[in-house]
């Protein structure tokens, strides 16, 4: 012993130190499972997204599939209330094929099962119509669909909505495409 100094070495760590460590990595794993949390609420997000994409993608390819119906007037003003024409077998026409297009696109059919909105989306609704406005409307009910010509074509706005966040109190999602056939 130099001057009269022990030196003591320590060894290992004292149990405070441990227990701060502890509360330290548990803070941070609770950090990570909300980021994972919220990573898949966004994965989740996109994937109705892409869906909804995906139907108003189709229901402009069955507008362009019916020219005929369309110079006719047929998609101007789908009733939400359209059901099966019946005549997909034997040969519809172009009127039937418009009603039977809107009422496919919206609920699906034995043939298409689960190819509609309401399948496809939470609680999903569209609507087709002639609308000069297309991004106004908050349900297929209450659509702001207004029926006017766009420099004298019809232009056609495809309108979907879903429940997004299963709150009745919040609004609906909407997407809109524009369809010039």
């Amino acid at each position: 012993m130099k001057y009269g100094i022990k030196v003591m070495r320590q060894r290992g760590f004292s149990l405070i130190e441990v227990l701060v460590a502890l509360v330290i990595f548990s803070i941070g794993m609770l950090g990570l499972a909300g980021l994972q949390f919220t990573a898949l609420r966004g994965n989740h997000d996109a994937y109705i997204s892409s869906i909804a994409t995906l139907q108003l993608m189709d229901a402009a390819d069955r507008i362009r599939a019916n020219p005929e119906g369309v110079s006719n007037g047929n998609y101007d003003s789908l009733d939400e209330d359209t059901s099966d024409p019946g005549c997909i077998a034997s040969g519809c026409s172009p009127a039937a094929i418009a009603n039977y297009d809107y009422w496919v696109w919206n609920t699906g059919d034995e043939i298409q099962p689960g190819t509609g909105n309401a399948q496809q989306l939470p609680s999903g609704e569209g609507v087709i119509c002639l609308d000069a406005t297309p991004d106004d409307g908050v349900s297929r009910d209450a659509s702001g669909c207004d029926g006017a010509l766009v420099a004298g074509q019809r232009v056609f706005a495809v309108k979907i909505w879903w429940d997004d966040d299963g709150d009745p109190a919040t609004d609906m999602r909407r997407k809109v495409m524009r369809v010039s056939p």
